[in-house]
């Protein structure tokens, strides 16, 4: 069955400086009835500041916690080959079917290289592959066509996450590929919904999750209009005031706020969110909050 809806990137809570696995079972129990599934350790669950060892125990702790209907996608973002099949090798036989694997980070890459590398890992694995089309972390920036070719070559590739605003490339490979395409970033989300996507990998619809599955089920049914008033009065809100740049912190203060995270914790690099971005971002999410049990 192919990829779809919504399968939000999710953070990795800490206390103490270590997982935090009474905090991933709160998140999910608060989350799941209104998801499609979670993205874990990617580059959202600071996956590049986590060892082999802990991202091995969020994959198993989402694994054990999480309803089977759900889709798991695991993050397999990394500078070793080596590294990332021994991690999608642990997540296959927690029976994770899918990895989002962006193409390999600090040299710069052409496509014969990406095609090498994710052959490779998906070989190697046996696990289905949502291409992360993301050029501003890679430094590696495909056309339309050069996803094409990198599909072509590497049949195990089923979906690409785009995080780039360039709407013309989702629209044509829905119109050549039976790909399945996610919107990769939160400011640009309904914007993305209009291109066509088959579904959202970003953070919003877990911080909204009932308000962000109507506003989505609204548009696949063909009501714009109902789908757009729910975005502008409940997501946008927050949306415009969590990002971009510093998502992550901020997700995190949110999430000690309503008490599902007992730390708001992040792991260096990244500093954790200061007082005064904390007040913007719980200032989007109550006005946000407001508008939805106002509906």
């Amino acid at each position: 069955m192919a990829l779809l809806g919504n399968i939000p990137v999710v953070p990795t809570p800490f206390l103490n400086g270590k997982i935090d696995q009474e905090s991933i079972v709160r998140l999910i129990e608060r989350t799941a009835p209104h998801l499609d599934g979670y993205v874990v350790c990617g580059s959202t669950g600071e996956a590049p500041a986590l060892t082999t060892s802990e991202r091995k125990d969020v994959i198993r702790a989402f694994a054990k916690e999480s309803p089977k209907q759900l889709e798991l996608v695991i993050g397999l973002g990394h500078t070793s080959l080596e590294d990332a099949i021994e991690l999608g090798l642990d997540a296959a036989e927690a029976g994770i079917k899918s990895a989002l694997v962006p193409s390999p980070y600090y040299f710069p890459n052409s496509l014969d290289m990406v095609i090498d590398y994710v052959g490779k890992l998906a070989e190697a694995t046996g696990l289905d592959i949502v291409f992360y089309d993301n050029p501003v972390t890679t430094k590696t920036t495909f056309t339309a066509d050069s996803l094409i070719r990198l599909s072509e070559a590497v049949s195990s590739i089923k979906a690409v996450k785009m995080t780039d605003h360039a709407f013309g490339k989702i629209r044509e490979l829905k119109a050549r590929t039976k790909l399945s395409v996610f919107g990769g970033d939160d400011i640009i989300c309904f914007r993305a919904f209009e291109a066509g996507v088959d579904g959202n990998m970003i953070i919003a619809p877990i911080i909204f999750p009932e308000a962000f599955r109507e506003c989505w089920n609204h548009y696949v049914n063909g009501d714009r209009e109902r789908s757009f008033d729910i975005y502008s009065r409940t997501l946008l809100p927050f949306i415009s005031m969590f990002g971009p740049g510093d998502e992550i912190p901020t997700t995190k203060a949110l999430f000690k706020h309503l008490g599902l995270f007992s730390s708001a914790e992040t792991r260096t690099p990244l500093l954790a969110s200061d007082a005064q971005r904390t007040r913007e971002v719980l200032l989007g999410y109550q006005q946000g909050l407001q508008k939805q049990q106002l509906k």
